[in-house]
């Protein structure tokens, strides 16, 4: 048995549950908590002093997850498409340009980036900046080019983005498409000239961190 669950509700259930009892400050309680899975919930128990084993009976906390598996009111929406994505690629291609929005900003909030979105109508040559923190933080445009009609993204569009990082005095660019861009696109920006300038990423490679996310954001619950 495998649930999919978002990564979401899980954390702040289980933050319910790590409040329910004192804290050790020598065991990190968010270590030990056991997961039992039923035919339509799931058990999360906590131990505040050791990890749990299977006959363990020593528990501090329980909380019944019973909206993890069927409950539609529970799932979050970007994670849905993510999930519908990953069980059909052929549906990289299909998806709404504002979807495909939601998705990247997603994607990039999972790999650490402080992603904030513009408005959906004049956005002024970008979709998305993502920051990233540390010593010197990093600002990022991020430009999301989809199409359902297996388009490549041209070079003029890459041009302007590229006219924008510039005025905004960005860290880098990334332009991220569902598709492919086209040969001079690839001859021209896939150099090292702009190796740490601008950044091209492609459906594949956009299929590959939606992998990465379910794998590892929204997660396997086993039995």
């Amino acid at each position: 048995m495998k649930f999919l669950v978002s990564s979401s509700v899980l954390l702040k259930n289980l933050l319910t549950i790590n409040g329910v009892i004192a804290t050790s400050p020598i065991v990190p309680i968010l270590e030990n908590f056991l997961f039992r899975i039923g035919d339509s919930d799931v058990t999360v128990s906590v131990d505040e002093l050791k990890p749990f084993k299977p006959d363990c009976l020593s528990l501090s906390a329980v909380l019944i997850l019973n909206v993890l598996k069927n409950d539609a009111t529970q799932k979050d929406p970007v994670d849905e498409i993510i999930l519908q994505i990953y069980e059909n690629n052929k549906k990289m291609y299909e998806i709404h340009h504002y979807n495909f929005e939601r998705v990247v900003a997603r994607l990039f909030s999972c790999a650490g980036y402080n992603v904030t979105p513009t408005k959906r109508t004049r956005d002024g040559g970008y979709d998305m900046i993502a920051v990233r923190g540390g010593v010197i933080p990093t600002s990022h445009l991020i430009e999301c080019k989809s199409t359902q009609k297996e388009k490549k993204v041209g070079i003029d569009v890459i041009e302007r983005f590229i006219y924008k990082v510039n005025e905004l005095k960005a860290s880098t660019g990334i332009v991220v498409t569902n598709y492919k861009y086209s040969l001079d696109v690839l001859r021209k920006f896939s150099t090292q000239a702009y190796k740490y300038y601008l950044k091209l990423i492609d459906g594949d490679q956009v299929l590959s961190m939606i992998k990465d996310y379910v794998n590892r954001s929204l997660g396997t619950v086993l039995a």
